[in-house]
């Protein structure tokens, strides 16, 4: 596989450099129409999966800029699986599976789907295992409750808070949550799940190894779940930064950052609340 600077040295847009992306990434794009496919239970050829990533991976090539120094595979990797997951849902196969082919259903499938590139050993048939974790039940249950935090972030980010009263509770309290990690954490977290971003093109983007924010997600799951189902127990541990991060981390803290939630939470709690505050008191004056 090329590097930018490899890329960098074809015109953008030129036909030997759309060519050389094609052939060196197809393999990359046709595995995850494979990962999609079996996230959705489907035949990732007969249901024309295959034929979304060739386009999207085409679509990409030409746009490519090697110049901005941003690795192909980072730049495609979200456009090519929406372009999968996409075929999965106009295809014959699953509209048949899904009977009603309701809302739930699908928001339900793209959840799976995404846990699979969040969590990559569940294709091998393994649970995504917390180092933290010594006993084997205990290891399991982890892993499980990782996961369904993983997919209530994903569902989170989905939904419009401003258009259910109940849901912008909820988003209140989970962005309580994330505000209360260190920022280091919180820019996982948002990068991974607000902005679509993979971990290995954040590791990238960051110049680190890729386990470092692989296992470092897995921790910070494990950790906002304890807080999700404890709000108010003192007995609950702050999140070590773990050394793959730490250069990171203080960079951000000579750079007085705050993390991406805090600064969220604090910039947008007014327009995403306001229009309950607004409802609410209209509704003290009918009552008076």
């Amino acid at each position: 596989m090329s590097t930018p600077n490899e890329y960098a040295a074809f015109p953008a847009g030129s036909d030997e450099l759309i060519e050389k992306i094609v052939a060196e990434n197809l393999g990359w794009a046709t595995s995850i129409a494979k990962a999609v496919a079996r996230a959705w239970n489907m035949d990732w050829q007969l249901d024309g999966l295959d034929g979304g990533a060739y386009e999207a991976l085409l679509f990409c090539a030409r746009r490519y800029d090697a110049t901005r120094g941003v690795p192909f595979r980072g730049y495609a990797r979200r456009r090519i699986h929406e372009a999968c997951t996409e075929e999965a849902r106009k295809s014959k196969t699953w509209q048949m599976g899904t009977g009603t082919n309701s809302e739930v259903e699908q928001e339900a499938r793209e959840i799976s789907a995404k846990l699979f590139d969040l969590f990559p050993e569940l294709r091998d048939g393994y649970l995504p295992i917390s180092e933290s974790e010594d006993d084997a039940d205990i290891t399991v249950r982890s892993s499980i409750r990782q996961m369904l935090t993983g997919a209530s972030l994903i569902a989170a980010f989905q939904s419009s808070p401003s258009e259910n009263p109940e849901l912008a509770i909820e988003y209140k309290q989970l962005l309580i949550h994330l505000a209360q990690l260190e920022p280091v954490h919180q820019e996982i977290i948002w990068a991974i799940y607000y902005k679509g971003q993979s971990m290995r093109a954040l590791a990238e983007e960051w110049q680190i190894d890729d386990l470092s924010v692989i296992r470092e997600h897995k921790e910070i799951l494990a950790n906002l779940c304890s807080r999700i189902e404890a709000p108010k127990s003192r007995a609950i541990r702050r999140l070590k930064i773990r050394r793959g991060l730490r250069t990171i981390a203080q960079q951000l803290r000579r750079n007085k950052e705050d993390g991406p939630f805090s600064k969220f939470l604090a910039e947008t709690a007014v327009l995403i609340f306001a229009p309950l505050a607004a409802l609410f008191a209209w509704l003290a004056k009918l009552i008076v």
